[in-house]
């Protein structure tokens, strides 16, 4: 099915890099065993890695059945999704109430979680002085413009890195420091970057660059070192909250209501599928392939952490 949107501009320029093929789902009975078979999956570029390979997968076991994912960021797999422009939309951030009112249909699958690292250049001066560690506050203060310190030091030089795009992960770090989602754009002093990769590769790229990824990226750069967090821990005192798998994966598994006990909370998010309405039979095979213990391969390769393991 090809779907058209004609005069949505605003949408066409939020969903410019999805594709324009939709599967034909109307038909829920065959849908597992026709050739011409075709899932779509777009938005968040954290999601991404895992949806390719998770894809990988289930169209080795189901053949027959072709699944095409693309990124685009949360806000457009919320977006695509709502609108029934894609058959699974992506997002790496909890589906707020505004989001809700404007798509009531909008139903909610959580895969897995993951957490946001703070990332500088491996040649950072604060990494030579073995300044490892920067506090939400100073984030605070660095993201806002004001004067760049780590552990008290300033480093004048520090060039920060955020997304250029509409994404979860910036949206998670903002709400985090400000709660305010939105506090970060429009600081023309902080440089843009597409996607976790784009920022990735600018801090790995810049000796004085500091940025935040998601976790999972954060990893695969021998380039960049990750710093711990200092933060309030659950009982209201200070922190320092080392960025570790064992660390997230626990603090994953906590209610936010307990308050950070192994990494901050604010920084941890989940990542979710969503469908227009109640899924049908295709959609619902692959989310329920995502959320089994057979997908848990996949989620570590790309550093996250699969529901059947939080």
């Amino acid at each position: 099915m090809v779907v058209a949107i004609a005069g949505a501009a605003a949408v066409g320029t939020i969903l410019g890099s999805f594709s324009g093929d939709v599967s034909d789902s109307a038909s829920t009975g065959d849908a597992m065993s026709a050739a011409s078979t075709e899932l779509l999956i777009a938005g968040s570029s954290t999601v991404k890695p895992v949806s390719d390979l998770i894809a990988k997968e289930f169209m080795k076991q189901n053949a027959g059945i072709k699944v095409t994912v693309q990124g685009g960021g949360s806000g457009a797999g919320m977006t695509s999704a709502g609108l029934g422009i894609v058959d699974i939309g992506a997002a790496s951030e909890e589906v707020d109430d505004d989001v809700m009112k404007k798509f009531p249909d909008l139903q909610v699958h959580k895969i897995g979680g993951s957490a946001i690292a703070v990332i500088v250049n491996k040649n950072h001066p604060a990494v030579a002085l073995a300044h490892t560690n920067v506090s939400k506050t100073e984030l605070e203060t660095m993201y806002s413009g004001g004067a760049i310190e780590i552990n008290g030091t300033a480093y004048a030089s520090t060039n920060l890195y955020q997304r250029a795009d509409k994404s979860g992960t910036e949206d998670t770090f903002a709400d985090y420091l400000y709660d305010d989602k939105g506090a970060i754009d429009g600081i023309a002093t902080i440089e843009g970057a597409n996607g976790n990769s784009g920022v990735l590769a600018a801090v790995a790229g810049d000796s004085d660059g500091l940025g935040f990824v998601d976790y999972g990226f954060a990893t695969t750069s021998d380039e960049v070192k990750i710093l711990n967090i200092i933060d309030e821990n659950n009982e209201g005192d200070m922190e320092a909250f080392k960025a570790s798998s064992s660390n997230i994966k626990k603090e994953l598994a906590l209610d936010s209501a307990t308050g950070s006990q192994y990494y901050p909370h604010g920084l941890t998010r989940p990542l979710n599928y969503l469908t227009n309405g109640e899924p049908n039979t295709m959609q619902k095979a692959f989310i329920t392939f995502a959320m089994s213990p057979g997908s848990i391969p996949a989620f570590k390769e790309t550093g996250y952490f699969s529901i059947a393991e939080i």
